[in-house]
């Protein structure tokens, strides 16, 4: 006996759309109500936007992940269901008749803890992330090399690295380098900088000579994107053979890596919530976030050779 469909598609879904759906659904699901779970999930964005999944843009998500009321553990799990579909599309381009790129529509969000839905063979090996960063060392591509580094690191978000400006990088008066987030007006949060990066940052800022204020510039001297980062890190993972990540990717495995080597979570929910050193202004104060700090737990290290 045939089972009874039980899934309702939103009308915005398309029909090949669907198909996409159910054969992952054949592939990767067993319950019947997570199918119903992941199907409410494409239903809510696609009924948002009035359009169907394949023609969903990084606008559309950023908008809809954006509305007042959204609550984070439910932004956790639909993202992490989002992604984890996207993942099999752009894995499976070809087969499926599709484009690739479903993955980067959503680096645009910020998820404030990491998701706890992930499963850790979805997030980048440290083998791939190598081989990524050797190649844009090859490429003589600093920008890619610690945009990269620094996320693994120190785990900021997109819209972090594309608003860091130089002057929000400091030393204190224990000699604790760090950068001062803007919070609100009158607020601020630090993030501890390793020394590898410290020292990753001082050899980036001796190939600066200009006097643009944001850190991470694009071919024109801009300041550069964050859909143009998204792209660069597409295209070295396509460059190296390794399976795209992305880096909401690399701030989750950042995350997993210090809740591993035993970081307190209280301590993790804080942490992510000019030439040479001159890069680096004196701050005349000791700042206690850039002392015991999740990334002093993490047993890693980055270092641009030759």
């Amino acid at each position: 006996m045939e089972e009874t469909e039980t899934i309702a598609f939103s009308p915005y879904l398309s029909p090949k759309f669907i198909a996409i759906l159910r054969k992952y659904y054949a592939e990767k699901l067993k319950e019947e109500r997570t199918k119903q779970q992941y199907t409410y999930v494409f239903n809510a964005l696609c009924e948002y936007a009035e359009c169907d999944f394949l023609e969903i843009t990084q606008e559309i998500v950023k908008s809809y992940f954006g509305q007042k009321g959204s609550v984070m553990k439910s932004t956790d799990y639909n993202l992490s269901v989002l992604r984890a579909v996207a993942r099999y599309m752009d894995e499976n381009a070809d087969i499926l008749e599709i484009r690739a790129g479903y993955l980067t529509l959503f680096s645009v969000v910020d998820v404030i803890f990491p998701d706890m839905q992930f499963r850790i063979e979805d997030l980048p090996e440290l083998d791939s992330i190598d081989k990524v960063l050797a190649y844009f060392k090859s490429e003589g591509d600093m920008t890619g090399f610690l945009s990269c580094s620094m996320v693994l690191r120190s785990t900021l978000t997109t819209n972090e690295l594309v608003s860091l400006k130089r002057d929000m990088l400091l030393q204190d008066a224990n000699g604790n380098f760090g950068i001062r987030l803007k919070l609100t007006g009158h607020a601020y949060r630090f993030v501890k900088l390793p020394e590898d990066i410290v020292e990753l940052v001082n050899r980036y800022s001796m190939q600066r000579t200009d006097s643009q204020p944001y850190f991470f510039l694009n071919k024109k001297g801009k300041a550069v994107s964050a859909r143009a980062l998204q792209n660069r890190l597409h295209v070295a993972c396509t460059a190296c053979g390794v399976k795209p990540f992305t880096y909401n990717d690399l701030r989750i495995l950042s995350q997993a890596l210090m809740i591993k080597d035993g970081a307190p979570l209280d301590k993790i929910a804080e942490h992510i919530n000019v030439k040479n050193m001159n890069w680096f202004f004196r701050y005349d104060r000791v700042v206690e976030s850039l002392k015991d700090s999740p990334v002093d737990y993490t047993h890693l290290k980055i270092v641009w050779q030759g």
